[in-house]
């Protein structure tokens, strides 16, 4: 398993993604969960955003996976 992201990581991925339409409602009615939740923050920290979101299939991966860790025990 891969060491944590770097929170300079994690923080950008979610600035880009806060900037798309999908995800901006599920931060804002979780924000506390994506801030303290550490395997949230690892899946969103490790996933690469940029490339993701340039690409519907991987967009909706990359949604299904969130989605996913943020309903995972952990």
């Amino acid at each position: 398993m891969r060491g944590e992201p770097k929170d300079e990581r994690v923080n950008k991925n979610f600035e880009l993604l806060r900037k798309t339409d999908w995800f901006e409602p599920i931060y804002a009615e979780n924000e506390s969960l994506f801030k303290n939740n550490e395997h949230l923050r690892y899946v969103v920290g490790w996933a690469k955003v940029e490339k993701a979101l340039k690409n519907e299939k991987r967009s909706e991966k990359l949604k299904a996976d969130i989605l996913e860790a943020m309903t995972a025990k952990g």
